[in-house]
Parts: structure tokens; sequence; C-alpha cells
């Protein structure tokens, strides 16, 4: 009888070893920022880029950065999806907002080079305006203390007039004639509300605004192509990379709110935000082996020491369009696990792990206390979450630098007891850890 219950047992986990494998080769990917952004997505699209067939950006606007390292030459991406270096089929879906002139300029750059992007534009993509350039600033500014670190691009303003209908699609773009009713229609009340809310000075005018970006409409034009449909019939016969913006606490809803971007950032997200029907997909979650934030927000593992400075410093952690620097800290088990709810995680990513070298302590925070009571879980509360204390667990360092390593057995046994620890604290097992800024730099767990 033991016999046969052993017997059952090892061909189940077997049987499930091989239905997850199959799953893993059939299930649509979708790459998944689990901290506050800038976890290193854009390497990890590239990446999985290679085997796919499309790859369709679904959110967020300019103010998302990505850098792709190939052969020593860093490649910024902002609205493109990460996979233009493969030649793959790439869709900016409806969710995007798009700067036609930064888009323009991006495309500009890989045609230069003979790759000139295969690229479709759902037409209910809306439009950044100048006019949401100057809110965004105007609005900024007269917070004061209180500013959020927007990064004065308008976006959010973008998609504040896509909520109130106000907004100028892809579709009405590309019409000169609809173009032009529209944003004579828009501009003046724009115009009046910077200027007698703000006390701004506004020295653009709707014909000028409409001369400039009527040529980036001719231009842009030829991308035209409903998103939404081509990933609904794919959905099930290619394989299909969506590549997600920004990362879980600047979820509009779910991050720490106000400190946020405007736009919803959870994996649940794709299917609103494409067009398609809710259905499982392959979850990534990527992980900087630290923690970064930008900008004004709470940060409980932050570290303020010559620690921060080192770990900043050598991860090179400036803005990719922000330019700013980026507070640093340790990684925070709790804050993870609810980004793990929120996206339900099949594998994580661990990126950045070679900018820890050389310390020669490492930690990580497994639970907080909060009112001198322990907490496990992160809180829903901002105000909770800037009264946390955290209680680390303490690693030993190592010394040896791992860039060039490609076998997880080869690497340092302190590097390896940190990854296993924090991959132990997660409970989900990591598919990947990134060693260095390059393609190549990628160890396959």
């Amino acid at each position: 009888m033991l016999q046969f219950i052993t017997k059952l047992f090892l061909e189940r986990i077997y049987y499930k070893r091989k239905y997850k494998k199959e799953i893993y080769m059939l299930l649509p990917k979708i790459i998944i920022g689990a901290q506050w952004g800038d976890e290193g997505k854009g390497k990890i699209v590239d990446y999985l880029a290679k085997g796919a067939d499309y790859i369709v950006r679904f959110n967020g606007g300019n103010n998302a950065g990505h850098t792709v390292v190939y052969k020593g030459e860093k490649f910024p991406l902002s609205l493109l999806p990460s996979g233009v270096l493969w030649k793959k089929k790439l869709l900016i879906a409806q969710g995007v907002v798009i700067n036609p002139k930064i888009l323009l300029a991006e495309i500009e750059h890989f045609t230069k080079r003979g790759n000139p992007p295969n690229l479709t534009i759902d037409p209910r993509v809306n439009i950044v305006m100048p006019y949401h350039q100057l809110l965004d600033a105007a609005t900024e500014e007269a917070k004061g203390a209180q500013k959020v670190g927007s990064l004065k691009l308008g976006i959010g303003y973008c998609y504040e007039d896509r909520n109130n209908r106000e907004g100028i699609r892809f579709e009405d773009f590309i019409n000169p004639k609809l173009f032009k009713e529209k944003l004579f229609a828009i501009f003046p009340q724009k115009k009046k509300r910077i200027e007698a809310v703000f006390g701004y000075k506004v020295k653009m005018t709707a014909p000028d605004i409409y001369q400039e970006y009527k040529k980036y409409a001719s231009r842009l034009s030829r991308y035209k192509g409903d998103v939404s449909s081509i990933v609904a019939k794919n959905i099930n016969k290619k394989k299909i990379l969506f590549e997600g913006a920004h990362g879980t606490f600047l979820d509009a809803n779910f991050g720490t709110y106000p400190y946020t971007t405007a736009v919803n950032t959870i994996s649940g997200s794709v299917f609103s935000f494409v067009g398609f029907p809710p259905q499982n997909l392959m979850v990534y979650g990527i992980v900087k082996a630290y923690t970064t934030r930008v900008g004004g927000g709470p940060f409980p593992t932050e570290l303020f020491d010559e620690t921060g400075i080192q770990i900043g410093d050598k991860g090179v952690e400036f803005g990719t369009v922000s330019k700013r620097r980026r507070r640093c800290g340790w990684l925070d088990i709790p804050m993870l696990k609810l980004a793990n709810e929120l996206n339900g995680f099949e594998y994580l990513v661990v990126t950045k792990l070679d900018v820890l070298t050389g310390l020669k302590t490492l930690k990580i925070a497994t639970h907080h206390f909060l009112n001198g009571k322990k907490v496990s879980h992160f809180p829903s509360l901002l105000s909770d979450v800037s009264k946390l204390q955290p209680h680390y667990r303490t690693l030993s360092g190592w010394t040896q630098d791992i860039a060039n390593i490609r076998r997880f057995h080869d690497l340092p046994e302190n590097c390896k007891k940190y990854i296993k620890t924090f991959e132990s604290l997660m409970g989900i097992p990591i598919r990947f850890i990134s060693v260095g800024p390059e393609r190549s730099a990628l160890i396959s767990v």
C-alpha cells in the first residue's frame, strides 16, 4: 500500500511538472514591476522577446523609461516596446498615452540604424498635448511642499482628459479636419484654466500647436491598427508578451497614493487596457535585488547612510526619463508579498544583483512594526506605511565579481544564500537573475 501511495505521489509530481512546462510554453507572458518601478523590466522584456511573436505595451506614457544594453550600447526607450531590438511585431495598446514627438524620435533612431520598427498603434490611444504638460508643471509647482514628484510630462492630465471624455485620440489626431476641430474647441478651456487658476501666461496658440502636430500626425498615421482585435485573434495562436510600465506600488488604485502614476500598473489591468477576455497569464514579477523609488512618498526600508549612497552610485540609480537620483533601500518582503497578491506572480526575476557585490552585510525586511505591534502584511493606509519600522534579517555579503557568471552554481556561497533566503521568504520560484546591464548578463535558474 505504501509503495502504491509513493508511486502515485511521484506520478502526480511528474505530471504537474510536465503540465507546468507545457503551460510555460503556451501561456501569454506579462512583465510586471513588483516595486516602485525602475526594476529592470526592459532588459527582461528584451530577453523574452526573442521567443515572442508580438510584444504589446499596454499602459503608461513616456514617463516610463526602459533601458536595454546590447554590445555595450544603451538603448533608452520610453514608448516603443523593448522588443524592438529583435525586429518583432510591436503593438501599442489603447491603455498607453503617446507624445508623438517622443515616439517619432524613437522610431527615427531605429530606422536610421536599419531597423525600422514594425509597429501598430491602436486608434483609441490618447495623445499627450502641450497644454497637458503646462497643466502638469503648473499644478506641481502650486502644491509646494506637497509635491508628488511629477515629471511634468503631462501624462496624468492626458489620462484626466481621457476619463473626462475630452481627450484627443489617435483616430482624431490623424484626421486633419477632426483634429483641428477638437483642438480649437479644447485649447481655450485649457488656456483659461492655466492662466486663471495658476497665474501662468500661456504663449502658445491653437494654430501653432496644430501646425506642429499635424506634421507628426501625417508621419504616424501609417501605424494605425486595431490592437485589441489583433491580440484577441492571436492570443491562443501566437506567442504574446505584454510589457508593463512603472511598478506595482505606482498603481493609481493600490499604490502608495497619491505618490503614484495616473494609470493602473498591476497585471489585471492588461485585459481592459488592451481589450481581450480575462484568462490565465504567465506573470513575471521583476524585483531589483534591493529597493528604489523616485520622488516623494513613504519608503520603509530606505537607507540614509553611506550604504545607500554606495548602492545608488554603483547601480547608476538615476531615472531613465527623469534623470533624478533614486532613493535606495533594502528588500521589503511584506511589500513584495502584497505585490504578489495583486498580480499573481508565477515567477520572480531578480535584477541588479551585481550591485550588492562588495557590501559586508545585507539586510532583508521580513516584517514590520506598526505602533509597537508586529505586522506581516503591508498596510493599505498611506499613514500606516509612513509609520512602519522594519525588522531585518541580516546576511553576509560577498566580494567576488559576479558580472561574468552565467550559472547559479558558480555564484559565491553568500550570494546564493541571499537569493535562496529571498526565494524562501517569498515562496515564489526565481526564474532569472540579472548580474549586469548587458543582455547576456543573465542567469537562468
